[in-house]
């Protein structure tokens, strides 16, 4: 079966992560941010990079089995099966390793010749959130014939509480996090006790920023990683203004309740 860019760039996260919890311990690493969203909370956005915190452990152990896996060659003839025909890494030596930051850069050359960049980031500044170890959803490995695995990663609540962070605080404001955070809305999230935690400043300004984007923004940003079927769902005008007054209602009224 032909696979899309955005299933492409997903294989890649999904081996990468199954190689990453076997080789080192699963208890070292907590999966976040949008890839977090699909792979356990049936996201329908794909997403370009994965983020994951580092509990602990050392950055160079965390670099050589970075480099690992991306160097194995037959982690490369894994992802030949899903049209990737070639993997290229980026420069180890310039790569970000540091202390708070350690960045696998790569680039997936599909079969047609088209590069799809994407990167794997590890944030070392600390995991503020609490995180449980689930099976991720078994229908987002079944596509590529792979079974479901567990891993660490930060249940409804505490994604809550990092897109609501991400939409004030983001150097640049992403459309992509409104949209994650309407759907956990969706899904029931968004909503007392946990939204009484966030600071009502943080609220404010998370709206703010909410204000600040358009339909524009979320085109560019959300449906191009959407399938087909999702884009008639969600790629709308009218699904954008719904979006906006939705988070506009939830953030304004846990700011006043």
């Amino acid at each position: 079966m032909p696979y899309s860019h955005r299933q492409q760039r997903e294989i890649f996260h999904f081996l990468f992560l199954e190689r990453l919890l076997k080789i080192a311990d699963p208890r070292l690493f907590v999966l976040k941010g949008g890839v977090n969203l699909r792979f356990f909370f049936n996201s329908p956005r794909y997403s370009e990079d994965m983020d994951l915190d580092v509990v602990r452990g050392s950055v160079a152990t965390l670099r050589k089995n970075g480099y690992r896996i991306l160097e194995d060659p037959a982690f490369v003839r894994s992802l030949a099966a899903f049209d990737i025909r070639e993997l290229f890494v980026n420069d180890p030596v310039r790569a970000k390793q540091s202390a708070t930051t350690q960045r696998f850069r790569a680039r997936l050359v599909t079969a047609a010749g088209d590069v799809l960049p994407t990167k794997v980031e590890f944030s070392r500044r600390g995991v503020a959130h609490e995180f449980v170890t689930e099976t991720l959803d078994p229908k987002i490995a079944r596509p590529y014939r792979r079974l479901a695995f567990p891993c660490q990663h930060y249940p409804a609540n505490a994604a809550v509480l990092q897109k609501i962070g991400a939409l004030a605080h983001r150097a640049e404001t992403q459309a992509r996090d409104a949209f994650d955070l309407y759907l956990l809305w969706l899904g029931g999230h968004l909503a007392a006790p946990v939204t009484d935690s966030v600071p009502a400043a943080r609220l404010r300004l998370a709206t703010e920023n909410l204000l600040s984007l358009d339909y524009r923004d979320y085109e560019g940003q959300v449906l191009e990683y959407l399938e087909p079927d999702d884009v008639e769902r969600f790629g709308s005008a009218r699904v954008w203004n719904e979006l906006v007054e939705t988070l506009l209602r939830e953030l304004d009224g846990a700011v006043t309740g």
